[in-house]
């Protein structure tokens, strides 16, 4: 009797110990690598740039989607004390990126109004305005279950942002 009660108790702790692991959201974590040699030390405003439309991922991107990127990364930039700018020639680095979503047959999954999963990469670069060439990125993969327009998701992109823009710009190492 004491034997089938303390395994009864110890199957029990397990089951509410592995319910509780499946309810703690977990904290969005990016990686970045960036150029070593580059001076991130007068970086003060940023040009977000227009996300094309010349691929098929991109195109599945509606343009709701896109205004709400650019609106986390935005706030994320300005919160940590960056300005953001419209015109290019203002600017000290252009943020630039991009959505690939995983492979998929079903088309239904980049709906913006579905609750299915879309699942992807997003790649933030930032761009050196003189050499035109990406000096830092940050890649984050994605798992979106919430439709777009609540309050969850919207919390979830916050989250995305500051993730993804956590190491910018890199503090520098002593050399």
């Amino acid at each position: 009797m004491v034997r089938s009660f303390s395994t009864a108790v110890v199957a029990y702790c397990f089951i509410v110990l592995l319910a509780s692991c499946a309810v703690v959201p977990s904290t969005p974590t990016a990686t970045t690598n960036y150029d070593h040699n580059y001076d991130f030390s007068n970086i003060h405003k940023i040009a977000i740039q227009p996300t094309p439309k010349d691929t098929l991922e991109t195109m599945l991107i509606s343009d709701q989607q896109i205004s709400r990127v650019d609106a986390a990364l935005k706030s994320e930039l300005e919160r940590r004390g960056f300005e953001v700018v419209t015109r290019n020639a203002d600017a000290d680095m252009f943020l630039s990126w991009r959505f690939v979503p995983q492979e998929s047959d079903d088309v239904a999954t980049f709906d913006p109004g579905s609750e299915s999963v879309s699942q992807g990469t997003l790649y933030v670069n930032m761009i050196d305005p003189i050499i035109l060439q990406s000096v830092w990125r940050s890649t984050f993969h994605s798992d979106l279950r919430d439709q777009p327009e609540t309050s969850a998701a919207a919390a979830y992109r916050r989250e995305v942002a500051v993730a993804v823009l956590a190491d910018f710009p890199p503090v520098a190492s002593a050399q």
